[in-house]
This record gives C-alpha cells, sequence and structure tokens, in this order.
C-alpha cells in the first residue's frame, strides 16, 4: 500500500514542476508556438565568429579564452515575440544576449552586477531562466520569472535576429526559444 506522504509528495513535485516552466532538468517540453533556435547537439543555424563556441551537455557553451566574438542565430523575429532561454554563469562572468542588436548584460549578477538585477538571479553555476516579452520593439524582461526591466527597447537590426557575446568567464546558454505573436 502506497503512502500517502509518497503521493502527496509526487502531487507536490508536479506543481513544482509547472510553476518552474516548461522544462524539467535537462529536458524541455516546448511551449505551443515557441520554435527552438538551439538545437541541443551542434552550432547549426548560428552565424558569427564560432571559434571558441560549442555544444557540451546540450547548451551552447563559451570558452571565453578561445572565443574570438559573438554569434546569432540565423532565424530572424519581429518586434513582437516571445524569446525565453536558460544561462548558466561562471563565478564573476560577463555576457549579454542581442536583440536586434541591442545587448542586454547576461552575467553573474550577484559578483559582476548590476546589482539592481541580483535579487533575482540564481548564484554562479545555476541556470537562470530569462525572458523577453515583446511588443512593438519594447520588451518586459523577466529574470526567473520577476520583472527586471519594464521598458527595454530592442535593437533596430532585424537581421540580428538574437545573438550572444563573447566577454569575460565561460557561459552556458540552453533551450533558446522564440513565439511570435
Amino acid at each position: 500500500m502506497k503512502s500517502p506522504f509518497t503521493a502527496a509528495a509526487a502531487v507536490l513535485a508536479l506543481m513544482l514542476g509547472f510553476a518552474a516552466g516548461a522544462w524539467s532538468g535537462d529536458k524541455l517540453d516546448l511551449e505551443p508556438g515557441f520554435t527552438r533556435l538551439d538545437n541541443g547537439k551542434d552550432l547549426e543555424g548560428w552565424t558569427g565568429k564560432l571559434d571558441g563556441w560549442s555544444v557540451i551537455d546540450g547548451a551552447i557553451h563559451l570558452d571565453s579564452k578561445k572565443a574570438k566574438g559573438n554569434i546569432y542565430s540565423a532565424k530572424v523575429h519581429s518586434g513582437d515575440c516571445i524569446i525565453r532561454l536558460q544561462f548558466r554563469a561562471a563565478k564573476g562572468a560577463d555576457s549579454g544576449v542581442f536583440i536586434h542588436g541591442n545587448q542586454l548584460q547576461v552575467r553573474d549578477y550577484p559578483k559582476a552586477g548590476p546589482k539592481q538585477y541580483a535579487f533575482a538571479a540564481k548564484p554562479a553555476g545555476e541556470w537562470n531562466d530569462l525572458e523577453w516579452d515583446i511588443t512593438k520593439g519594447v520588451a518586459v524582461v523577466k529574470l526567473n520569472g520577476k520583472v527586471i526591466e519594464k521598458a527595454w527597447k530592442i535593437g533596430g537590426n532585424a537581421k540580428l535576429g538574437v545573438g550572444l557575446q563573447r566577454e569575460a568567464g565561460d557561459f552556458d546558454f540552453r533551450f533558446i526559444r522564440m513565439k511570435e505573436k
């Protein structure tokens, strides 16, 4: 006979899984209407200076000592979409995500700042969820479900789509996906 605690624990785990988003550990259940920009296997569909960028354990990995520049998704999007991804920063690491050419600093926020984002960030080495909900070129940006920017303007170069920056410290990005509105 199963104990009631086991059933209750299973229900709680299921509820927490839904609250955390569409991913579970290293697996992503793509949300309806979303298109994945990374494939979790290689850098197919990405352009730019690919040296120093690779895919390790399903994530796009930035080796900051070997990388020569930024990379961009070949898939473009409009100024009315939702973009979601996960990132993991090494201690003190600094990178960024470009949307149509404008960069949002993506870092080990508690150590590298900006401090106004640190309240929503997880410690270095842990996965963080980042979302841009873009309407008419202006995004509400959420970090781990908490708003960090209320009116962040995307760039003006639609050909650039989503880009990942090479700067300081190693970084991982995964489950990069978008949905047109």
